[in-house]
């Protein structure tokens, strides 16, 4: 009969800490994630786990996983920072608020608060069609985009 040899406690919990090294990663991200995300952020999404360098994050709404699409490349660098190396962020859109009764995603609240909103005082009135347009599309043009490709074409 071929036994085998015993191993130390401490080598077998070793091996287990190499295994579940990306835990590590996930709880300093855990961590730091107000300072990693930022303030708007914080509170619609949460880092789910990491596997292969790749960390996956969920989110609660399209517009803030919009967002976080557009941004991905500054968050992957603030966590270089920190000391952790990714290949790739995933981000899903798969949380669901700790407290049910609290609605997140209430459009008017979740659209109002989204980066891609634009100041309304910069916006000018486009002369053919009265839409708001940017101020740099007026002085550009002398009118909005899509009457300018309208004429255009």
């Amino acid at each position: 009969m071929n036994r085998r040899n015993p191993h130390p406690l401490k080598n077998c919990l070793d091996n287990f800490k190499k295994s579940c090294g990306d835990l590590d990663k996930l709880s300093k991200i855990n961590e730091n994630w107000k300072n990693l995300i930022g303030l708007e952020l914080f509170q619609e999404c949460k880092p789910l786990n990491i596997e292969k360098k790749i960390l996956t994050i969920a989110v609660n709404h399209p517009q803030w996983r919009q967002a976080l699409i557009y941004n991905k490349h500054k968050l992957k660098e603030r966590i270089e920072k920190i000391g952790i190396t990714l290949n790739e962020i995933k981000i899903i859109q798969n949380y669901e608020t700790k407290n049910k009764n609290i609605k997140a995603t209430n459009a008017k609240i979740v659209w109002a608060k989204h980066p891609s909103r634009i100041n309304q005082n910069n916006m000018c009135i486009c002369t053919l069609c009265n839409s708001p347009t940017p101020e740099g599309e007026i002085k550009r043009w002398g009118k909005c985009s899509f009457c300018w490709r309208k004429i255009k074409n």
